[in-house]
């Protein structure tokens, strides 16, 4: 009796730690869902092709420039957006298991006739982790730009989990901007806007950066 006790036992063991084992590698998933707005008049703008790095579905918004991205896995994806005589945009944003996370989106036209501007190259890089915290200084190239046009920069940066957006540098005409003191420990992302003549011609990706520590170095 004693004996079959013991198998009892054990299988019952190894019942309760395979399912333990399971519950630690579930996935979640969130959802996406947002609005595109015209950045000069913020009407709605139908038709804009909406997909995800990394790649979940494509979709076009909707009349209403509404549109939804189920079964997200949980964590950071950028939401790219592309229409014909717009500019190009992408903007990282954080999932969570269970939730929907509201979001609305800004394009511009066209109007500078400009064409594709790629940037490139960014510093810190993106994904960079142990970036020190003091003063930091950002920089960034620009290729595909057309022969005698000037371009003017603003960079912007937030803190993860914040909807607040800092502004950096303004018209500025160097591709480089110093920061002040950061947070320790801090997930932080920026991009670059860029303009000709005033007007907004192109956005770079929105990249990110972890910020390290005086521990870390002990």
């Amino acid at each position: 009796m004693k004996k079959y006790l013991y198998i009892i036992s054990l299988i019952s063991l190894i019942v309760f730690t395979s399912c333990e084992s399971d519950k630690l590698s579930i996935t979640n998933y969130g959802m996406i869902s947002g609005k595109v707005m015209d950045g000069d008049t913020y009407l709605p703008v139908s038709g804009v092709l909406i997909t995800t790095t990394p790649a979940s579905l494509a979709l076009l918004s909707d009349a209403n420039g509404k549109f939804s991205i189920p079964k997200i896995k949980e964590g950071d994806i950028t939401v790219n957006m592309t229409k014909k005589n717009y500019l190009s945009n992408s903007l990282i944003v954080e999932t969570y298991g269970e939730e929907t996370t509201q979001m609305d989106l800004l394009m511009y036209k066209d109007t500078a006739n400009i064409g594709t501007i790629i940037f490139s190259d960014p510093a810190p890089a993106n994904g960079e982790v142990q970036v020190n915290d003091s003063s930091l200084t950002f920089t960034w190239k620009v290729n595909g730009l057309k022969a005698n046009v000037d371009l003017t920069y603003n960079v912007y940066y937030f803190e993860s989990n914040s909807t607040v957006q800092n502004l950096l540098g303004e018209d500025i005409v160097i591709k480089q901007v110093i920061t002040g003191i950061l947070k320790p420990k801090t997930t932080y992302f920026w991009y670059v806007l860029a303009k000709a003549n005033g007007k907004v011609v192109a956005f770079s990706p929105t990249w990110s950066f972890t910020t390290g520590s005086d521990d870390d170095d002990n």
